[in-house]
């Protein structure tokens, strides 16, 4: 293996960097599967002594590596080969559904008949149009102009004020982030989270390969001082945020500490990212961070998370300075937001359905946090009832692992934290579980009550590691 470093070393040319070469060697060994995932990379030192350079160049490709998330390294264990992005969430959220299984892993809305007729509505009446523009045009690249209209609407519903030529459509709130982040940030650049955030956020560092950092929590959300701690000593580019129920806290952030974070980011010119999906969920929501921020704020949201799963169409306001910016990602990263899809979403917001959706969630979503609480209610932890997702913690009896095994034994599959977590912050003893699982209200509550059954439970003795 080291032989094949070797050789790539010796055939490096004149201008060309050391570093880069022995990353991109790493790199392939790992891709064509030479180093599988958990093999203990050399040390430094070793390694710079074999290939006979120095220990800064061995230094400064295993940062790199660590950065685009292809190995991991831990402070006085040495570095081992991680998994890929996608695999790390896969493995603790499922990606294909299992019949006998309870799926508690995935954050999805609560389906019901209304979204079946709604939606079979919907399709008949695409298909006697006279005309369909959605499926024979291909610009412009923001999206058509009605359409924008109607995103404008929607986000004033939602509390913050824009206009049309500071938003684009997006294919889902997860395509929205990701053309915020690539079109603000460089690898040399540090981005702010929540210290427990959605892999998302975590997965665009990997991939953009920028520095991400943690703020500390706390049941509201960001703590202010945290951050403006973190403005204050270090050079940050952005914030990414979740206010309204974080996924997968599910924290809800008051008003008074939204403008905090808007006076700082304002103060030290910090972007903010404000992720909003699960926003219209609530009957009543303090106003966004962005709407305190015209020049510095980017807010998104989209329907999968509150209307209808399928239904992957997002809005994203932006300062009107970074339009053409942000626009010019889009085209290279999908053309345009799918159209057709576009199309339905904005029939729903003008003839109402898409509220009405939203009205039925929530009932639905409190119908089941209500279960939970007679259920789980020692183990919840925060406040909300409204989200996709509780958060519970675990018994101090259990060790995680060994309880999220127990209850995929008993055919109910949950989220450990591990996905969420930023660089160094500790794993914290919880669960996420989703609540829109499919299944009808008898095998829900079946299902709750044998989670609060295996808490409740000793683990066998063999559980402990």
């Amino acid at each position: 293996m080291m032989d094949r470093w070797c050789e790539a070393l010796a055939a490096v040319r004149r201008g060309e960097s050391k570093y880069k070469v022995l990353v991109r060697a790493i790199a392939a060994d790992i891709e064509n599967g030479n180093l599988k995932e958990g093999t203990r990379l050399p040390a430094q030192r070793a390694l710079s002594e074999k290939l006979g350079i120095s220990g800064q160049t061995v230094t400064n490709a295993y940062k790199e590596l660590e950065q685009h998330g292809v190995i991991r390294c831990e402070v006085g264990r040495g570095s081992f080969v991680a998994k890929r992005v996608t695999e790390k969430v896969a493995s603790y959220m499922l990606d294909h559904a299992e019949r006998s299984l309870m799926d508690f892993s995935i954050a999805a809305i609560v389906h019901t008949d209304e979204h079946n007729r709604v939606w079979r509505e919907a399709c008949s009446a695409l298909a006697v149009q006279p005309s369909h523009p959605w499926m024979r045009l291909c610009r412009p690249i923001a999206g058509f102009d009605y359409h924008r209209d109607a995103g404008v609407q929607w986000l004033d519903s939602l509390g913050l004020s824009t206009s049309m030529d500071r938003l684009l459509i997006t294919n889902g709130a997860s395509h929205a982030l990701f053309l915020t982040l690539a079109s603000l940030v460089s690898p040399a650049d540090v981005v702010l989270c929540e210290n427990i955030t959605d892999h998302g956020v975590i997965g665009c560092a990997q991939v953009l390969g920028f520095t991400l950092k943690g703020l500390d929590t706390d049941e509201h959300g960001i703590q202010p001082d945290h951050f403006e701690d973190m403005c204050a000593n270090e050079r940050i580019t952005a914030l990414v945020c979740t206010p309204n129920l974080n996924n997968p806290t599910g924290a809800l952030m008051p008003d008074s500490r939204r403008r905090a974070i808007a006076r700082i980011a304002e103060r030290y010119r910090v972007y903010v990212i404000e992720d909003d999906v699960f926003g219209p969920l609530l009957a009543q929501r303090p106003a966004p961070i962005c709407s305190h921020l015209p020049e510095l704020g980017f807010y998104f949201t989209s329907f999968t998370k509150s209307v209808m799963t399928g239904l992957r169409i997002g809005y994203l306001s932006m300062p009107k300075r970074l339009a053409l910016r942000v626009e010019s990602i889009l085209r290279v990263t999908s053309w345009m937001a799918t159209p057709l899809l576009a199309e339905i979403a904005t029939r729903w917001i003008g003839d109402g359905t898409a509220h009405q959706l939203i009205d039925i969630q929530r009932e639905r979503l409190a119908q089941r946090h209500s279960i939970v609480r007679e259920q789980l209610s020692e183990f919840v932890l925060g406040q909300q009832h409204a989200g996709l997702s509780v958060w519970l913690g675990i018994p101090a009896h259990w060790q995680l692992d060994s309880l999220v095994q127990e209850l995929r034994n008993q055919q109910i599959a949950v989220t450990a934290p591990n996905p969420f977590l930023v660089g160094g912050t500790p794993r914290p003893n919880a669960i996420r579980m989703c609540l829109g699982a499919e299944g009808g209200d008898i095998r829900i509550n079946a299902a709750l009550s044998t989670v609060a059954d295996v808490f409740r439970q000793y683990p066998r003795v063999n559980d402990y590691p």
